[in-house]
């Protein structure tokens, strides 16, 4: 996978959709569309978890921990910018934080990619 500066291209609708997932609403209604939208990318499900897990849950985690957080939507210009701020960051120096947030939303995920992309693909 291209790193994320290189890839700007690909990368923010994939940014923004998984950004829905650390909204303070319910995301469970969600999951399907956003499943839709990841399943149309060209990136293999691998490297959407990676994305997932390095790049916007280490830029959003923290929403889901306020007691009001955002909830219409974030700055996607913000986004970008912070995402690519902490990938230019030595890997060393990232901030290690929980996954098991993200990681039972890509289980409910996961399943989900794969149906869209099988029913695409025929």
């Amino acid at each position: 996978m291209r790193p994320a500066e290189a890839d700007l291209a690909q990368r923010r609708p994939v940014w923004s959709v998984l950004s829905e997932l650390y909204l303070d609403t319910d995301v469970a209604s969600s999951l399907p569309h956003i499943a839709q939208l990841l399943a149309e990318t060209d990136y293999a499900t691998e490297q959407l978890q990676t994305i997932l897990f390095d790049e916007v849950h280490a830029v959003l985690h923290w929403n889901l921990l306020a007691p009001t957080g955002v909830w219409d939507g974030f700055d996607l210009v913000w986004l970008e910018q912070e995402i690519l701020k902490r990938c230019r960051r030595p890997r060393w120096l990232r901030a290690k934080i929980s996954r098991a947030i993200p990681r039972h939303y890509w289980q409910q995920l996961l399943p989900l990619i794969d149906r869209a992309r099988a029913a695409t693909n025929g």
